[in-house]
């Protein structure tokens, strides 16, 4: 039983590659289908990383024999720096010494294999003896190596793809089935992560939209006809209740139209109730569907300086009111209603020999004496 799948053999310049690989390689989960189907992990660790420079000597071939018995693959991180390095090359040996000739995985980071040239030269000299270059590359005793340097794709795919080439070759799989499922399981993700960010912006588009407020007018009018010899409909008291909140405002003469502002943008559409008064107008109590902008018409009450009704003391005869000719009846009790483009605020009486004035509103209780 191996206590590493692999040991990671690099050169201190190489570091920062074998640690990224690493990471890479350690924390990709393979799919669970190809877990069942073929019983392989879903993770493949631990590997051990070892800074091959960072000993000497006797020292660090016995950190390499113990390190490397313990695992079952070799990973080789290939540059012409590596190249030249006596624990690479040392490393190598040891782990072909084992038996595991097979299990040595090489990874380009740079450079070129078996190019002859120092400068250019990425694999060990171990491994190009234990590998040696074959006009056929089908042949068992030639080695493939894995190069992140790909032309025509980023260094992260060229990453990606090197892992998933390491755990293919690690588990015994199909790297092209692995890369379709690794493809579509992206795929998944990216739809996921959209779906998810697009839910985040409906969401934070909601909690922006409900913080917000509005500001709702309402502009009352005179439904029934003018009549400039009566008072106007102002001040106006109005009462807006929403969801079982009350809002109170007055609407000033000055004024056309009353604003309620600081108003939850989800109450427009929804039903409000208003209640809306004024002097010589009938209350107007009703149910809207709200809208930032609502109209409501106010009618007079006719029956306040339309109705005059008064009792006239003195000889019974024909009285003139408002231009009306009337006689009381036997109680003097003089009723009339006058229509609201006629009305005021006050009328004239007259009689035979006199006159007088009856202002408004009135009752029984407002008396003209009829003078003989």
């Amino acid at each position: 039983m191996y206590q590493y799948f692999a040991f990671i053999s690099f050169q201190s310049a190489d570091a920062s590659a074998a640690l990224r690989l690493q990471h890479a390689i350690e924390s990709y989960r393979l799919p669970a289908v190809l877990c069942k189907k073929h019983a392989v992990p879903r993770r493949i660790r631990p590997l051990y990383c070892y800074l091959n420079d960072m000993h000497s000597g006797e020292e660090l071939m016995q950190e390499l024999k113990q390190r490397m018995e313990q695992s079952r693959y070799l990973i080789v991180v290939c540059s012409p720096q590596s190249a030249r390095s006596v624990y690479v090359n040392s490393g190598i040996d040891y782990f072909v010494s084992l038996g595991r000739r097979d299990s040595i995985i090489p990874i380009i980071v740079d450079g070129i294999p078996y190019s002859s040239d120092p400068e250019t030269e990425c694999f060990p000299e171990a491994l190009r003896r234990h590998f040696p270059k074959h006009a056929d590359p089908l042949q068992d005793h030639s080695i493939l190596g894995i190069n992140v340097r790909e032309a025509g794709v980023s260094r992260r795919q060229a990453y990606d793809r090197a892992m998933l080439m390491v755990v293919a070759r690690m588990l015994q799989l199909d790297y092209d089935g692995l890369l379709l499922r690794e493809r579509q399981r992206r795929r998944r993700r990216a739809i996921g992560w959209t779906i998810l960010s697009s839910i985040m912006v409906l969401a934070l588009a909601c909690t922006w939209y409900l913080s917000q407020t509005v500001t709702v007018g309402i502009t009352p009018y005179e439904a029934t006809p003018r009549n400039e010899s009566l008072p106007p409909c102002r001040p106006i008291s109005v009462s807006l209740t929403i969801a079982n909140e009350q809002k109170r405002d007055t609407l000033l003469p000055a004024d056309s139209t009353l604003l309620f502002p600081n108003i939850p943008p989800r109450y427009i559409g929804r039903e409000a109730h208003i209640l809306m008064r004024a002097d010589g107008f009938i209350p107007c109590d009703t149910t809207i569907v709200l809208r930032k902008q609502n109209t409501l018409p106010l009618r007079r009450d006719a029956e306040l300086y339309g109705h005059i009704r008064f009792r006239a003391i003195g000889k019974r005869q024909l009285l003139t009111v408002a231009g009306h000719s009337v006689q009381p009846d036997e109680n003097g009790i003089v009723d009339l209603r006058v229509p609201i483009g006629q009305q005021r605020t006050s009328y004239p009486v007259a009689w035979k020999n006199g006159r007088d004035t009856i202002f408004m509103p009135c009752g029984e209780d407002d008396v003209i004496i009829i003078e003989p």
